[in-house]
């Protein structure tokens, strides 16, 4: 049996006993060639040798990395010696690309393969029992995306190194996925903050509550006018259009403020209502990377934390886009919820979530505790950041079995002179999933309001007037930009932790904190690939893609229809006629300050003077100060960021090398211009 990793391999092991052998391919086998020279001599002299795909005819031609001769090398041993092989690498387009490659390389005929989505003695015993041929819709997805990727990552790139910078890579998912960062940050330079005024009191019942002023009647409106808030204003600091609000200026707060201290208000109406807060459904790949984020763990930390819980049999497989479980873990989750907390925890029916993401992929559940008895996160024998993560897949999948929160909510309205002031609180009215898992928003509305009446009358003790500024749009946090990315369409489960990896290693992007910062070189990048090769940037186009190995997955459209469609029609043509013009950027917040590119590295152009563009700076945070500083040469560097380690899957932005790599290795490569069982319907015994 040939699984992807060794802990995995080391854990089924445990589980199948003596009969089997059970070996790691320690994930891809075969690839296209990182250069010319590792194809066939055959191949070397045709124009698209350095690409290792024939772009008319999108012929892949395969090989044995060096690092992986070993690996082929023992599992072709140990085939020769078995009475069948069982393929068993992951339930996705990669993991059956993996068997299909192994399928070619051990000369398996009538290749079987074996799926399981937890690693469990049970799920193991049942997968056993269900093998099935290979989905060969499957391994055309990947074998296309992998195809285009390349396509677009050795063809885009040459024009970044001539018109950007040395090392520079473009890919499919990962400039769109840098698009949406430069966007951010770029609506970051441009923002301009707008002034408005937070006027509260305290409100003298017992007990005392908190109110804001709301409204206020002026002569030109005796019926009153909405004071501003943040959300009235657009990021340059203006009204939003129809907003019907008032702007007090300073003199206007400060005098109703002091008109309002110590005077009485009357109760207008108190509404109370009964508000629900719905548990969230069970953790799907983004959402477990995004409540990871809470947690300070990173995407690809969280990811590779999942691994190795699924690969010891804790959670099931984390790359999943479905929030739906089967009846046998809802009756575990209910179950759960009853032991802890008896059986009025959970409603009559099991909750069974949908995902609202038209273009996901349902085969797999959702990610929750492995087997059909689930460990209670205490009496496992996990420890720290795994133990961490698996209560939170554990607590997350038991409350979604749960009942709503329930809340009664009360605003109350009251009048002062000219002024209206409401407040508002929300007090639990029964817990339902809250006992295990806290409300996200929690923190919103909680003051306990006291029962009044129409009528009564209070006195007012102002707290301190706050004059408050709108705030520039958020950075990103790793989080939140796969949140934005599975929103937009762009990438799969399985490339949203390789993506952010790629943006932070090719130094696009930087961590600040938590937020991911865009580099002088990332907005160059973006500038450039947005003026000259829209498409690759574009969220609805990349979408399409997406929806394209879809298709093809299930069957609905051909590999070499997808390809001439995106590559041949589409991206072909843009990239031929894109100009290798160096991009140049203005920084709207500084005026007449503007980022060249350049082939030393970014250049910073001000007040007629121009210099090397530091590359610890990020633009969006450079002050006029500081940019002079730089200009005069008395600028110091700071500790440069660390970067983010390089992904183990394959990437698919990789760029044509720039320096020779080692040698291939000397088994001959074999070629799949369309996926297919192309052998006899068993193992080829081997000649005596």
């Amino acid at each position: 049996m040939i699984v992807e990793s060794p802990a995995k391999a080391k854990k089924i092991a445990s589980y199948l006993g003596s009969g089997y052998t059970v070996q790691a391919s320690l994930g891809h086998v075969r690839d296209l060639p990182n250069r010319k020279e590792d194809l066939p001599e055959r191949y070397r002299q045709e124009p698209w040798a350095n690409l290792g795909v024939n772009p008319t005819t999108f012929q892949p031609i395969y090989v044995v990395p060096e690092s992986k001769e070993r690996t082929v090398s023992g599992l072709r041993a140990l085939a020769a010696k078995a009475d069948r092989v069982i393929l068993a690498s992951d339930d996705d387009r990669e993991g059956e690309s993996i068997s299909w490659h192994l399928s070619q390389l051990l000369e398996l005929n009538n290749p079987q393969r074996m799926v399981f989505h937890e690693i469990t003695k049970e799920a193991l015993q049942d997968a056993l029992k269900n093998l099935r041929p290979l989905d060969l819709n499957l391994v055309a997805a990947q074998e296309a995306r992998r195809v285009i990727d390349r396509l677009v990552g050795y063809q885009v790139s040459p024009l970044l190194w001539n018109t950007v910078g040395k090392g520079l890579s473009a890919g499919r998912v990962q400039s769109a996925a840098l698009m949406l960062l430069a966007q951010r940050e770029s609506a970051r330079m441009r923002f301009k903050p707008a002034a408005y005024w937070l006027i509260r009191a305290e409100v003298g019942s017992k007990p005392p509550f908190l109110a804001t002023v709301i409204q206020l009647r002026t002569k030109d409106r005796p019926d009153g006018q909405t004071l501003a808030k943040a959300s009235d204003f657009t990021q340059d600091g203006v009204l939003k259009d129809g907003a019907d609000v008032l702007v007090m200026t300073d003199g206007q707060a400060k005098t109703l403020h002091a008109y309002l201290d110590g005077r009485a208000a009357t109760v207008l109406s108190v509404e109370t209502s009964e508000t629900r807060s719905r548990p969230q459904p069970p953790f799907i790949t983004s959402t477990l990377q995004q409540a990871g984020g809470r947690l300070r763990f990173g995407a690809k930390q969280v990811m590779d934390l999942a691994q190795k819980l699924y690969e010891g049999g804790y959670i099931t497989y984390m790359r999943t886009d479905s929030p739906s479980l089967s009846d046998e873990a809802l009756q575990e989750a209910r179950k759960e919820a009853v032991r802890l907390f008896g059986a009025a925890a959970v409603p009559a029916q099991p909750r069974q979530y949908a995902t609202r993401n038209q273009s996901a992929q349902e085969a797999h559940e959702a990610i929750r505790p492995a087997g059909k008895a689930w460990r209670p996160p205490d009496t496992t024998d996990l420890k720290g950041d795994e133990l961490a993560l698996y209560t939170l897949v554990y607590q997350r999948t038991v409350a979604s079995q749960m009942h709503d929160a329930v809340y009664d909510k009360t605003v109350i309205l009251l009048s002062c002179g000219a002024a209206t002031l409401m407040a508002q609180g929300r007090v639990l009215k029964s817990a339902g999933y809250t006992q295990l898992l806290a409300d996200e928003d929690e923190e919103k509305d909680t003051q306990r309001l006291p029962a009044l009446q129409v009528g009564q009358t209070y006195p007012l003790k102002m707290r301190p007037l706050e004059g408050k500024k709108t705030s520039a749009p958020s950075r990103y946090t790793e989080a939140t930009l796969v949140q934005a990315m599975e929103k937009a369409g762009i990438g799969r489960p399985s490339t949203y932790a390789q993506t952010l990896a790629t943006l932070q290693t090719r130094d696009y992007a930087r961590l600040e904190g938590r937020a991911l910062a865009v580099t002088a070189t990332g907005l160059l990048v973006a500038a450039y690939l947005a003026r000259q090769l829209p498409q690759v940037t574009a969220q609805g186009f990349t979408a399409e893609m997406e929806a394209g190995l879809d298709a093809v997955a299930s069957g609905a459209l051909s590999r070499l229809d997808y390809l001439n469609r995106f590559w041949t029609q589409g991206l072909h043509g843009v990239i031929q006629h894109a100009q290798r013009d160096a991009p140049r950027l203005s920084l709207p917040h500084l005026e007449g300050t503007v980022l060249q590119a350049h082939r030393d590295g970014a250049q910073l152009q001000r007040q007629g003077q121009r210099t090397v563009f530091p590359a610890q700076v990020i633009p969006a945070d450079l002050t006029a100060a500081v940019a002079d500083q730089i200009l005069a040469g008395t600028w110091t560097a700071g500790k440069p960021a660390k970067r983010a380690s390089k992904p183990r899957a394959q990437d698919d932005s990789k760029s044509p090398p720039k320096r020779k790599p080692r040698a291939a290795g000397s088994k001959p490569p074999n070629t799949a211009s369309q996926p297919a069982a192309s052998k006899p319907a068993t193992r080829r015994k081997k000649p005596a």
